[in-house]
């Protein structure tokens, strides 16, 4: 009997148990479906293994002997650029040399002029040669040293000369090496025979950053003594001085470069400069013990050791990559043997993997010998532990009763040609299977096989269930909706649709079937429909207005597999809202019309309204320039007319005669002192609205002041039977005008006085306050009602009453007061009750440099019993017109700032200032 590819079954033998299930095969010959690999593949591995250790040997030993000859081919390159770096050592100290030799020439060819001159000649013939030598760049100074001491010089001798000179002449070379402060020199010296017989000698300081040359900026050149001493050096560092041991900068021995200079010169690459590998040159400058050392870069030749590189590159390059593609030729073979081998391990796993985890397995159905082979995964998926062979009858065991015969049947029927295709349920546990087989093809004819599949399908069950609940409680959603609902498919058929739709469109029962196209449900519906609003082609929200008046609004949504949702919303509300906001919007235009009319009505009132305020402002202004001058016009005879009555009223030149004549003199001289406090008051205004005012404020007693006040309007106050008292004791020194501040309690003690019926009481009070020093003057007098307070202080301003008609006045005294007050920086305020009294608060600084400020002032509280006190509002009047007239009066008001104003009752002595 055939066995299956992919699952593992027994054997009937009766040791079938004990043996390892068999691969399944086609045929009666078997074969071992894990058949033993272990050892070709490690035999494999072991090959493999040796070709790559020969490869690594021989790359190894071939790469040596290449690097061999590579590090020969450097040393040669290497040699030859020390070579010509000792050359060009050897070349910098002959030039070295030529430099001292012509310093040396120039001393011996001066000293053979003076072998044959005079004494008498030789300073003068000196002097000529030492300023040729010394106009040389080599030439530091230069000078001749005679026998007796005598040194002839150009310019001043050098400290040591004779000593220097000595140690010169003492060198086999006439030439040594000197380092002073920081500067190197070498001195030359040449003995010089005189005609006397005598010997002198010339000796010259040579520079020696001069003496060497320049070797280029990426070449280090230096001068150094025996010792090693660095004398010179180029390009100059500031690090390096002279006398520096230039050895041990260079990473090198001193005697090193001792063996290299007495061997004629030479060079090596072992020099460090700084962690720079660099080459290094010595060469002796002939006949003396100096020294020129080269210190470059290494300079190979780039052009010869590119060339060797290739060449040995070349060499080991193309033999690896011959043994290369040999190896990969071995490998690709090898490569392709173990991936056909691992195609056929991973087809096989991966279909084990895909029957197992597609939860399904596979049946084996001999109808013949009646026996079913069950793979493992389906095994678990019955309830049995592990593949088994069972038979017909225990195999059908395995599933529900209502399942068992249908399954027969279907399996009787296979051999036929029909194919199985059931869905049956496990009796073991609670999982449907969808048993799929049919013939295996190929079979002999006395051999036939049933091989099937069975698939879990529990999840789709659940899921199918789970579906019909989802649409049973999507219909009972929809049944229950306010608006109308109605799907369609992507052919534009009717597929679900809800009662609303139905009601609204008057549909009776079935007359709306699944499946409906929608042409034939649009006509269904049309004769409900009276008229549709905005349903033209693109747009997907339109309107319905039904035969029974009522709305709908319309909106069709495309759904994700190509179909229709139309959702209608019942509007009837919404459109008679619309119909009543129609109107209201015609009422609101008529509205805005009229309010577009009276607007321009008010800005016609508006611009008539700036026009006579312009009028009146100047009117205004022109009345206050009328005022400054007929006052000033009306008190030259006023002055006249009071003189000469008072002098007439006192018969200081005889008696007037009858006596009436006295008596019109009184009133003569009562009228003319009444209207000049007039013209006085209006003075006093113009000078403040003209801001001509000028206050000079000095440290002031006011309790003085006060009382003088008082001695002024008492008279009048016994006339009329007043109590007037003053408690202004205790008061500090105030900075105010004098004059000012006496006029404004004048004005406030008459007032008072004036206003006050007989037997009344006149209190003056003065105390500390918050803010400064605060003066009250209280009455019981007729008081003033609440609305006429903010009229007070106004120019010209009379509260009208039955209880003031008969009190004269002008006005002015209270704005007169007031703008005196705020011209201290203070502030004047009234409280008062109609028939009861008048308290009138001035709060004053007590230094005018600290003005009270305008939003501190809240009240004024006394003993008046009073709590508020209301004060008068400046309605934005300027400060240098505090009473609201206008301030632009004229600079020629005809008045001085010298006029005196006093009071009519004002005594003649403190009138006149005593």
């Amino acid at each position: 009997m055939n066995q299956m590819r992919f699952d593992h079954r027994p054997s009937k033998a009766p040791a079938a148990k004990d043996r390892t299930p068999q691969s399944p095969s086609r045929g009666s010959k078997g074969r071992d479906r894990n058949p033993p690999t272990d050892k070709p593949a490690k035999k494999r591995g072991s090959g493999v293994s040796w070709i790559i250790l020969a490869m690594v040997l021989f790359t190894l030993a071939y790469g040596g002997i290449l690097l061999v000859k590579i590090q020969q081919e450097r040393e040669i390159l290497i040699t030859e650029a020390e070579r010509s770096q000792a050359n060009a050592a050897g070349y910098l100290a002959e030039r070295v040399t030529a430099r001292i030799a012509e310093a040396r020439y120039a001393l011996a060819f001066a000293a053979a002029d003076l072998r044959d001159a005079s004494p008498q000649s030789v300073e003068g013939l000196t002097r000529a040669r030492l300023a040729a030598i010394n106009e040389s760049e080599l030439v530091t100074d230069v000078a001749l040293l005679l026998p007796g001491g005598q040194v002839i010089a150009v310019g001043t001798p050098a400290d040591g000369l004779r000593d220097i000179t000595g140690a010169a002449l003492d060198a086999p070379s006439g030439l040594t090496a000197q380092v002073t402060g920081g500067v190197a020199h070498l001195i030359l010296a040449v003995p010089t025979p005189l005609s006397d017989g005598t010997v002198g000698a010339f000796v010259a300081r040579l520079s020696t950053e001069s003496a060497l040359p320049d070797w280029g900026d990426d070449r280090v050149v230096a001068l150094a003594d025996a010792q090693g001493g660095m004398l010179a050096i180029r390009p100059r560092m500031p690090s390096a001085r002279p006398g520096t041991q230039l050895a041990e900068r260079f990473g090198l021995q001193p005697g090193f470069i001792d063996s290299l200079a007495a061997g004629g010169g030479g060079a090596t690459s072992d020099a460090r400069f700084g962690e720079e590998r660099v080459t290094f040159a010595v060469a002796p400058i002939t006949g003396t013990e100096l020294r020129v050392y080269a210190l470059g870069a290494m300079r190979i030749n780039q052009d010869a050791w590119y060339r060797t590189i290739s060449f040995y590159g070349l060499m080991f390059i193309a033999p690896i990559f011959v043994a290369l593609g040999l190896c990969a030729l071995v490998f690709m073979q090898m490569g392709r043997l173990r991936s056909t081998r691992q195609q056929l391990e991973d087809n096989e796993q991966r279909f084990r993997v895909a029957i197992e985890g597609a939860r399904c397995g596979v049946w084996d159905w001999n109808p013949e010998a009646d026996t079913v082979f069950v793979t493992d995964s389906l095994a678990r998926i019955l309830g049995l532990d592990a593949a088994t062979e069972c038979t017909g009858q225990q195999f059908l065991q395995l599933f529900s009763k209502p399942d068992r015969e249908r399954l027969r049947a279907a399996m009787r029927g296979a051999p036929a040609g029909a194919e199985v295709d059931h869905e049956v349920l496990a009796a073991r546990s609670p999982v449907w299977l969808q048993m799929r087989g049919r013939i295996l093809p190929g079979g002999e004819a006395n051999h036939t096989r049933i091989i099937g599949v069975a698939i879990d399908v529990t999840e789709r069950k659940g899921a199918q269930a789970r579906v019909a609940a989802a649409e049973n409680r999507l219909r009972a959603a929809l049944e229950s909706m306010s608006e109308s609902f109605v799907l369609w498919d992507s052919r534009q058929r009717l597929v679900l649709w809800n009662r609303k739709f139905r009601d609204l469109f008057d549909f009776t029962d079935g007359m709306l079937k699944p499946g409906m196209s929608y042409d034939a449900v649009e006509q269904a519906a049309a004769r409900a429909i009276k008229t549709v609003h905005g349903g033209s082609e693109g747009k997907a929200a339109y309107e319905i207005e039904l035969s029974n008046g009522r709305w709908l609004h319309y909106s069709d949504r495309p759904t994700a597999d190509g179909g229709l949702v139309s959702v209608g919303a019942d509007i009837t509300d919404l459109k008679h809202h619309e119909a009543a906001l129609t109107e209201n919007e015609s009422q609101l235009r008529k509205t805005v019309d009229d309010v577009k009319r009276s607007q321009a009505r008010i800005a016609d009132l508006a611009k008539k309204y700036e026009e006579e305020k312009i009028r009146a402002e100047e009117a205004n202004r022109s009345k206050s320039e009328f005022l400054a001058n007929m006052s000033h016009e009306l008190r030259t005879p006023l002055n006249a007319i009071n003189g000469f009555s008072e002098i007439m009223m006192q018969e200081m030149f005889g008696p007037l005669g009858d006596d009436r004549y006295v008596g019109y003199m009184k009133d003569i001289l009562s009228s003319g002192r009444h209207l000049l406090e007039l013209i006085n008051d209006i003075l006093d205004m113009s000078k403040i609205e003209a801001g001509k005012m000028q206050l000079q404020p000095e440290p002031t007693d006011a309790s003085e002041l006060v009382e003088q006040s008082i001695r002024i309007v008492r008279g009048r106050a016994e006339e009329k039977q007043l109590k007037l008292r003053a408690d202004v004791s205790d008061l500090p020194e105030i900075e105010v005008d004098p004059r000012a501040f006496k006029q404004v309690m004048i004005n406030l003690v008459s007032n008072a006085v004036k206003f006050t019926p007989e037997g009344g009481r006149v209190t003056v009070r003065g105390f500390l306050s918050g803010l400064g020093v605060a003066f009250q003057v209280s009455d019981t007098g007729i008081g003033i009602a609440k609305d006429d307070l903010p009229r007070l202080g106004r120019p010209f301003e009379q509260i009208e009453s039955q209880h003031s008609k008969s009190f004269q006045g002008s006005g002015l005294g209270l704005a007169l007061s007031k703008s005196l007050i705020e011209l201290h920086g203070g502030t004047l305020s009234i409280d008062s009750v109609l028939g009861e009294g008048t308290t009138v608060s001035v709060v004053l600084p007590i230094s005018q440099d600290q003005p009270i400020p305008r939003d501190a002032i809240k009240s004024v509280t006394g003993d008046s019993g009073h709590d508020d006190v209301d004060t008068i509002e400046d309605d934005g009047i300027d400060t240098h017109a505090p009473l609201g007239l206008s301030a632009s009066l004229p600079t020629d008001d005809g008045f001085d700032v010298d006029d005196e104003f006093v009071d009519s009752e004002t005594p003649p002595r403190f009138a006149a200032g005593e």
